[in-house]
C-alpha cells in the first residue's frame, strides 16, 4: 500500500495563451495551444510522486486516447494505479484554460468520467484508505463522493487534506471531518462567505472555519506565502518572490509537497515552507505537469533564493 492516496480528477488540458483575455462577444488570436495531462487531482499526485513520494492515484478516466495517453504518464512517473477505473459512459474529462499575458487563468472543466466514478466504487477501496498514511483530495469529482471519503477518513483515523476546489459551500460535517483545509483566498472567501481583501479579513474567514470544525486551515497567498490557521494561532509562513508565467497547478502542487512533507515527519510550518517553494518554482514554467519540479529541482531552487 502507498503511504500517500490521492482520490481526485484527471483531465486533458487544452490551454491557450494570450495577450488579454476576450470580452463577452469578442474573438481575438491566441498565441499558443498547448494539450497536457492534468486534473487538480493528478496534479497533486504528480507533484507528490517528482518529490519522491510513495503515492497511489484513485479516480476515473474515459475508455479513450486520451485516458490511456493519462495513464501510461502516470505508470511513467511511478505512481500506482491499480485501482484507477475506465468507463465507456463518458469521455477523459478536458479542462479548457486561458492563461494571458500577467499568468492569469480562467479555467472550464468538464466532468465527463470524474462524475461516474461513485460512492460504490470508493467503498471498493476501503482497504487502500486503512492503509494509507495521508488522504489527499478535491472538489471535481461528486460532492457526495468526497462526503463519504471524508467519513471513512475519520472513522479510519486517516488524516485528509482536502483542497477546496473548484469552491462551493461545504457542510460543517465534511469540514469537521477535514484534518488540513487548503483554500486559496477565493476560495476561503467562497467557502465563508466572508470578504478577504486584507489579512485580518483572511484571519476571520479562517477562524469561521474553525470554529466550524476544520482542524487546520492553511490558506494559500500567492508569492506571499500561506496563512496557517489552528487551535495554536495563526501566522504566515514566507512565500518566494519569482516571475510567474504561468499559475496553472501552483495550488495543486502545493498540495502534492504539503501531503509529502507531513507523510515525511515534517512540522506543519516546515511542510507549509516546503510547498511554498514547490508552488514558486511551479508557476515560472508553462502547462500543468509539465511545471511540476522534480526534488532535485526544488532543493536547488530553495538554495538559490
Amino acid at each position: 500500500m502507498s503511504k500517500i492516496t490521492v482520490v481526485g480528477s484527471f483531465s486533458m488540458d487544452l490551454t491557450v495563451t494570450m495577450d488579454t483575455f476576450p470580452k463577452e462577444g469578442q474573438t481575438i488570436i491566441g498565441k499558443k495551444m498547448l494539450k497536457n495531462p492534468g486534473g487538480k487531482g493528478a496534479n497533486q499526485c504528480i507533484a507528490c510522486a517528482r518529490l519522491g513520494g510513495d503515492v497511489e492515484m484513485i479516480g476515473m478516466l474515459g475508455d479513450d486516447e486520451n485516458g490511456r495517453i493519462i495513464k501510461d504518464l502516470f505508470i511513467k512517473e511511478g505512481v500506482n494505479v491499480s485501482h484507477v477505473l475506465t468507463t465507456d459512459l463518458e469521455p477523459t474529462t478536458i479542462a479548457l484554460i486561458e492563461i494571458d499575458a500577467s499568468a492569469q487563468n480562467k479555467i472550464v472543466v468538464v466532468p465527463a468520467a470524474n462524475f461516474v466514478y461513485s460512492i460504490e466504487d470508493l467503498q471498493n477501496i476501503k482497504e487502500v484508505i486503512a492503509n494509507t498514511e495521508m488522504v489527499v483530495a478535491q472538489l471535481e469529482m461528486r460532492l457526495d463522493v468526497m462526503e463519504e471519503l471524508a467519513k471513512m477518513c475519520q472513522k479510519l483515523n486517516v488524516p485528509m487534506i482536502l483542497n477546496p476546489a473548484p469552491a462551493v459551500p461545504l457542510s460543517d460535517e465534511l469540514l469537521s471531518r477535514v484534518t488540513y483545509l487548503t483554500p486559496n483566498e477565493t476560495e476561503l472567501s467562497v467557502l465563508t462567505g466572508h470578504p478577504v481583501d486584507t489579512l485580518d479579513q483572511m484571519k476571520e474567514a479562517a477562524q469561521m472555519l474553525l470554529d466550524r470544525g476544520v482542524k487546520h486551515v492553511i490558506a494559500t497567498l500567492g508569492d506571499k506565502g500561506a496563512l496557517l490557521a489552528d487551535v495554536s494561532g495563526m501566522k504566515v509562513i514566507a512565500g518566494y518572490k519569482v516571475h510567474a508565467i504561468d499559475t496553472v497547478a501552483a495550488g495543486d502542487s502545493f498540495n502534492g509537497a504539503l501531503a509529502k512533507a507531513l507523510v515525511d515527519g515534517k512540522s506543519l510550518e516546515e511542510a507549509i515552507l516546503l510547498a511554498n517553494a514547490v508552488g514558486a518554482l511551479t508557476v515560472t514554467r508553462h502547462g500543468a505537469v509539465p511545471s511540476l519540479p522534480t526534488k532535485s529541482e526544488v532543493e536547488e531552487f530553495i538554495k538559490t533564493h
